[in-house]
């Protein structure tokens, strides 16, 4: 599911991805009963960094007056945030990096993941579906879990966000082939969290 705009949803509408996100069904009440339904989902959303869209810019000045910044910024709060496995900010790119030299194609990402998916099924599960006593019982060396536990402390991480950023640091570490979670596979997955 993308959700493009997705600063500009209203609030309740937003909130209500909250349940479908953590527990993978829909909960639909009416009056004569309730139903739940499977929901399997992966959302994947954009949006500007504020109402004008240039925040942060390095060419063009942000025109919000701060209180318009700051309600813009309060429609995504921070339990929808913490179900977010990945907010990546994506600057404007200069005119070297639109003509440098390509890093990867889509073939070759293509089949680090299908490689990737398979050590997960090999596994027993895709990585995003491990309960916490899964992901308790992964490999992890020494410097990984110290970095975890340093990034806990100063990122504030709920205990969900801290299942989140082990799930994505075992996802990183299948990319690269890893047998154990490093050091660097929880760094990539704490910058690829973002700093909100």
């Amino acid at each position: 599911l993308f959700l493009d705009e997705l600063g500009e949803f209203p609030p309740r509408l937003l909130e209500a991805l909250r349940q479908p996100l953590e527990e993978g069904a829909v909960h639909v009440a009416r009056r004569g009963g309730s139903l739940s339904f499977p929901c399997s989902v992966q959302v994947i959303a954009a949006t500007n960094p504020c109402p004008c869209g240039f925040h942060g810019d390095r060419l063009t000045a942000c025109r919000c007056p701060r209180r318009a910044l700051e309600r813009y910024r309060l429609r995504l709060s921070g339990p929808l945030l913490d179900r977010l496995d990945l907010r990546v900010l994506v600057p404007r790119l200069d005119a070297d990096e639109l003509v440098g030299p390509r890093q990867e194609t889509s073939g070759q990402v293509r089949a680090r993941v299908v490689a990737a998916r398979r050590i997960q099924a090999d596994r027993g599960a895709l990585n995003r579906n491990l309960t916490r006593g899964d992901l308790d019982a992964l490999e992890w060396e020494p410097a990984a879990a110290a970095v975890l536990r340093n990034a806990t402390t100063r990122l504030q991480l709920t205990g969900r966000g801290w299942d989140r950023v082990r799930r994505v640091s075992r996802t990183i570490a299948d990319l690269a082939g890893a047998e154990s979670v490093a050091a660097v596979h929880v760094e990539e997955a704490v910058t690829l969290r973002g700093s909100e």
